[in-house]
């Protein structure tokens, strides 16, 4: 098989063997044929066994395997690589191998998505009537539940379209609207809810009043504040304060300039201006002594106290006047606004109670509050000698709550504008409330029977407990429950709560979250490595046909780490070591628990390349120290003999590149001997340049003038098949290459094997 032509080994009686092979001497073609057994006993194709098998180099392209316990053949295969002839037999064994083929199988080909696959069930030995029992009570609960629960939920699935999608015209995408589902309610309403304030019908007639806003809608309008600036209060109090003699002109003229003040003042004024000897309205004249006279003392009447004070009365009166129309102006808008507001606001539901303010009485006190000053000017403007006080209606504080008003109308207008361009938000926010309301009256009229599935549910729970509690001491038959215990148990102990799998979904995650980019991104290759180790582990329940089964089994482990896995060599060992299986197919990793009668470890072939982990596991006892194994070719043969004492291959590779140099044949081994070589000698001697072989080299190339030719640095091990090789002249010259590096960096290295050359 690949490069055994022959071997004729013996193990150890010990049910747990550990066996170091050098990289390309054969383990992995020895645990390949285990895994062609083990395929071969779930009755899959092993038609190619012997192309992956038989040597190139087989005279008669035959090769056969054996592996036995006494006289007793586990497990034989027959090889025949013409015709692809492939005889296999298994005894009453379970061969169970952990090697790259498994990984590739079981996880790199499918991206470390666990296979979740798995119906066999696993027959217990003994009838557990109680168990199944328990099992039929539970399956009826929940049977009972599921139709409650699919009567439940239809009823609200139908009831929502017809009500939220069909009358009030939700899109389904609605997030309100997607989150209406049984659970969600469930857990909504832990109790029976209150009736809503605001029921659906009224929502409904809500939103018909939207869909009948008019195309143009007739906007109120807003209205300017009053202006109060206008009216100098303190200066008209002053005014109606100041006290001014009588003019000296006679009464009668007086009299004639109030009954007619415009007339006289505008015809004194243009004699004054113009210098006129006519009258301005008459063409008399009137530079005779009569008409002059009169004149002149209208004149003089104009230019007195009296008059100027009257004028600032009147100046008053006549702005207090425009302030009343003005008002009377703001009445009529007020008046308008409001009708026009009151009108559009009832097609907008969150604006129909609001009301605003026409202003009545603060227009009413304001002209009141004119009207009185006005009557006290009149007044003041008959007794100029005697001084007077504003009446107490205060027209600034009437003007001020008259403006107020304005404003909050104008406020509240801009608000319902909005709120009618906006309509759509407001259609919205109504269709969210809409949702809300439904589900809480939906949970009203259903009560009994959301209570009818509550307790159904607890009853499924109830009966779901005593059946764990029953299946502890009965584990499940389900193999598929099994594997998932098995992986979750060791994944815990891998990684703690790093990395945990959904046993419903048959997931890997990273904490509680999936891994978006996919396992096989996400992993580290070392990680990959251990949660293979597990999961292979955990499938030895897929194997099984009933608890008897267990004791048949035969773990063979090809590499259980590699050197991207070395973080996990201490939990791999120790999983190992303590790993135990109980009669009822119990996996545990506690060692209190191996008795070797009802729990006892499982027997086990370890092959390995790696002689840091055949020490720690020689050290640790993993394995014992008599079932040691070092398995190595011997010219045409291959030998098995014990090991005694650690392993130091670093010899041994150096050995093999210092003979090739030197003159012997390469091999398929050499090209992983030169690659160690290298890797030690820059780790022991120049760790500071070699954090990994390739900046070694670039070292070398760089600061050494060393040339090496690293495409020759391949491990061509563990049963990897290469399309082409390297030459051996070309094998030939890295050996030396490496050599010369050996020479300058660890020349004591060579010079122990001249000695023992």
């Amino acid at each position: 098989m690949g490069p055994i032509f022959s071997v004729d080994a013996e193990l150890s009686k010990n049910a747990q063997n550990l066996v170091f092979a050098r990289n390309g001497t054969g383990k992995s073609f020895l645990s390949r044929a285990f895994r062609y057994l083990d395929l071969h006993r779930q009755g899959k194709d092993v038609s190619k066994a012997a192309f992956y098998l038989v040597s190139d180099e087989s005279v008669d392209a035959k090769g056969s395997f054996s592996f036995s316990r006494g006289t007793n053949a586990l497990g034989t295969l027959s090889l025949e690589k013409p015709g692809d002839i492939v005889t296999a037999n298994v005894s009453d064994t379970i061969f169970h191998v952990f090697s790259e083929d498994f990984v590739h199988d079981e996880l790199r080909d499918r991206q470390y998505v666990i296979n979740g696959e798995i119906e066999n069930q696993i027959a217990v030995d003994s009838s557990n009537i109680e168990l199944k029992d328990t099992q039929e009570e539970l399956k009826k609960a929940q049977e009972a539940e599921q139709a409650a629960d699919a009567k439940l939920r239809s009823q609200l699935d139908t009831a929502k379209v017809e009500s939220l999608v069909e009358k009030a015209g939700i899109n389904k995408n609605l997030s309100e609207y997607r989150r209406l589902n049984l659970e969600n309610l469930l857990e909504l309403f832990s109790e029976k809810p209150d009736v809503p304030e605001k029921t659906f019908v009224s929502i409904l007639s809500d939103l018909d009043s939207l869909k009948s806003i008019p195309a143009e809608p007739v906007y109120p309008e807003t209205l300017d504040l009053v202006g109060s600036e206008d009216i100098d209060l303190k200066a008209l109090e002053k005014c109606l304060q100041k006290v001014t003699s009588p003019s000296s002109v006679s009464e009668e003229i007086k009299k004639k300039i109030d009954a007619h003040h415009g007339f006289y003042e505008t015809g004194t004024q243009i004699i004054q201006d113009e210098h006129r000897t006519t009258c301005p309205f008459c063409e008399q004249g009137i530079t005779a002594p009569d008409p002059k006279t009169i004149i002149d003392a209208y004149v003089s009447y104009f230019a007195d106290e009296e008059e100027k004070h009257k004028k600032e009365l009147r100046a008053y009166f006549s702005k207090l006047n425009q302030k009343d129309s003005s008002l009377k102006e703001i009445e009529t808008q007020l008046t308008r606004q409001k009708s026009r507001y009151d009108e559009l606001k009832h097609y907008v539901p969150s604006k129909k109670d609001v009301e605003i303010a026409d202003g009545e009485a603060a227009l009413k006190n304001a002209r009141a509050a004119i009207s009185a000053i006005k009557s006290t000017l009149e007044h003041k403007a008959k007794t100029l000698v005697s001084a007077h006080s504003l009446p107490a209606e205060d027209l600034a504080a009437h003007l001020a709550t008259i403006n107020e008003i304005i404003e909050d109308n104008n406020t509240k207008i801009a608000e319902l504008t909005s709120a009618v361009e906006k309509a759509d938000d407001e259609r919205k926010a109504l269709q969210r409330k809409a949702c809300d309301v439904f589900v809480q009256e939906f949970a009203i009229n259903g009560w009994f029977e959301i209570e009818a599935l509550r307790n159904l549910h607890k009853a499924v729970q109830s009966k779901q407990k005593e059946l764990i509690d029953l299946e502890k001491a009965a584990p499940s038959t389900n193999a598929r429950d099994r594997v998932a215990d098995t992986f979750e148990l060791l994944l815990k102990e891998f990684f703690a709560e790093k990395y945990v799998f959904d046993r419903k979904n048959f997931v890997l995650k990273r904490g509680d979250k999936e891994m978006e980019r996919g396992p096989h991104r996400t992993l580290s290759d070392g990680e990959k490595t251990a949660i293979a180790f597990c999961y292979f582990v955990a499938c030895i329940h897929r194997k099984v046909a009933s608890n008897s089964d267990y004791r048949k089994l035969f773990l063979v482990f090809d590499d259980p780490i590699t050197s991207m896995s070395y973080d996990f060599v201490f939990s791999i060992a120790q999983t190992l070591k303590n790993l135990n299986i109980s009669d009822q197919g119990e996996v545990s990793i506690n060692p209190a628990k191996i008795d070797g009668n009802k729990n006892r470890r499982p027997d086990l072939l370890v092959l390995t390349h790696s002689s840091y982990f055949f020490n720690i596991s020689r050290t640790n006892s993993v394995i014992k120290k008599d079932a040691t194994f070092s398995f190595y070719k011997d010219g045409s043969t291959h030998k098995l003999v014990h090991l005694h004492s650690y392993v130091a291959p670093f010899e041994q590779q150096l050995e093999h590149v210092y003979r090739v140099a030197n003159g012997d044949d390469p091999d398929h081994a050499t090209g992983n001997a030169i690659r160690q070589v290298l890797e030690a000698v820059g780790r022991f001697c120049r760790p500071d340049k070699s954090h990994d072989l390739s900046n070694f080299i670039t070292f070398l190339a760089g600061d050494q003038g060393f040339q090496i030719k690293s495409v020759l640095i391949n491990s061509l091990s563990h049963g990897t098949y290469y399309d082409e090789t390297p030459s051996p002249d070309d094998l030939k010259l890295a050996c030396e290459e490496a050599i010369a590096v050996v020479e300058r960096f660890a020349i004591g290295q060579l010079e122990l094997l001249k000695k023992t050359g």
